[in-house]
This record gives structure tokens, sequence and C-alpha cells, in this order.
């Protein structure tokens, strides 16, 4: 199984989880993409792996339009259905491959994409796409977990991830982040990075985490790598477990 079947795969099966999932449809990085990006009422918008659509959602008020593409089609479901729950008649769903978007250069005035980008395993490819359908001064809207710089700690977090979700990637430290948006013509104008907490057992469940490797995962929070202490900064009490990821919402604007 290549790793885009291992995507449509591990999230089929989590398109509802996912759509009730607190940090996904209420996390801090939506209210702040929507302050970060000002949004203009005229514009076409674009959601690039929306899973269940709690981006394109919260964009839609503010936009003329927004098509919310997924390569999951359960995903793209729980975005309609959510859109026809709230009233929003200008949200459209459409499977798309975030590497290969079906849109033509320089088309969208807005394109977003949300704690999505750790699992596209060609991200060059799919930072090249975001810059090539921007039309020029047209904004991104970009949030994502990131890493600790040093690379003894990025990787034990990335193995971390990988244990509870096969088709994760790789989450990158800010300064690579950064670095490959101004490779590809994307100009970062703002950023804004936060810690969130997660309790263990909801975040294992949503991916259908075996018992062996809760045992593995929590094993690896006991004993964490020194270099990546400060990030997952776990914690133990009454018999739960508890783990923080930083995140981190920016704007970029494509340069002429």
């Amino acid at each position: 199984m290549d790793a885009k079947e291992r995507v449509r795969s591990q999230f089929g099966r989590a398109a509802a989880a996912y759509a009730t999932s607190d940090v996904h449809a209420h996390g801090d990085s939506l209210g702040l993409l929507v302050d970060l990006v000002r949004p203009v009422a005229t514009w076409q918008a674009v959601d690039v792996a929306t899973g269940a659509g709690h981006t394109a959602l919260a964009f839609a008020p503010h936009v003329a339009r927004v098509v919310a593409t997924d390569i999951t089609p359960e995903m793209l479901a729980e975005t309609a259905r959510l859109a026809a729950a709230r009233g929003l008649d200008n949200v459209e769903t459409r499977v798309a491959d975030a590497e290969v978007l079906p849109f033509a250069d320089a088309s969208v005035d807005l394109l977003t994409c949300r704690l999505a980008f750790h699992h596209f395993p060609h991200p060059e490819s799919a930072v090249a796409e975001m810059a090539r359908v921007l039309r020029p001064g047209g904004v991104l809207g970009f949030a994502d977990n990131v890493t600790v710089e040093d690379p003894a700690g990025a990787a034990f977090y990335n193995a971390y991830e990988v244990l509870r979700d096969p088709s994760h990637h790789e989450v990158l430290p800010l300064s690579r982040l950064i670095a490959l948006l101004e490779r590809a013509g994307l100009h970062v104008e703002a950023t804004r990075t936060f810690a969130k907490e997660f309790a263990f057992e909801p975040w294992a469940d949503r991916m259908h985490v075996s018992p062996a490797d809760k045992q593995r995962l929590l094993a690896m929070l006991r004993d964490v790598a020194p270099a990546a202490r400060a990030l997952l900064a776990p914690r133990f009490d009454d018999g739960g477990a508890w783990f923080s990821l930083w995140e981190t919402a920016l704007a970029a604007r494509r340069l002429p």
C-alpha cells in the first residue's frame, strides 16, 4: 500500500471521529488563520486536504466560494454534511490530490491547508502546487504541527506519530517549513506558534490504535528522548497520560 492509499484507508475509517474532534473542529488555529488571512468577500478559495471540512467551513462565511478538496471521499461526505447543517451553500467538495491540484494557474485568491501537510509524501510538490494555483498577491493560510529544530528530537517525535498513524509522513521544524514555502515564491508574512495538550486515550483511539501499539506509545512517553521533551512535555496523573504538541498558523503571500 503506497502512502496515499494509507491516508485514504486511515482517514476513511476515522472520518466521523474527525468531524467531532475538538482540536480539528474548534482548535486555536481556526480563528488564528481567519485573523491572519483577513479574507475578502469576493475571494475564490480552495481548502486543500480539508478532512472533515472545518477550515473550509470557517472561511465560507467570509468569501464568495470555497472548494473543499481531499483524497478521501468519506471525509468529503462529512464536509458536505456539516456544510448543509450550517446552511452554507457556497461550499463545494471535490476529490483531489494535494500534489496535483485540479485548478488552473493563478486562479485562486485564497488557498488554505490546515493540519494535513505532515501527511503529504512529497511536500515540495504540494507547496509548488499551492504556489501555482494562487494568483500573484494571493494568500496561503496554513497551519500544521511543527517539531523541534534538533534532528534527534524531531526524529523521535515523528516516530511517535508514525506508530500511532502509519499515514504520517513528517512534521517539519518551523525553519524548514518557512524555507520550503519561501523557495516556492510564497512570502511568509506572519506566524503564530502555540502548544496544545492532548489526552492520550482519545488521541490514540481516533486512529484505532491497537492495544499493543498503545503500550509502545506510552513507553515512548515515559522515556522521551531529551531533545523532544520540551515538545511532548508528557505528564501522568490518576492513571491517565497527557502530552503536548506545537502548532504554527501562518499567512504567506504569492509573490508576483
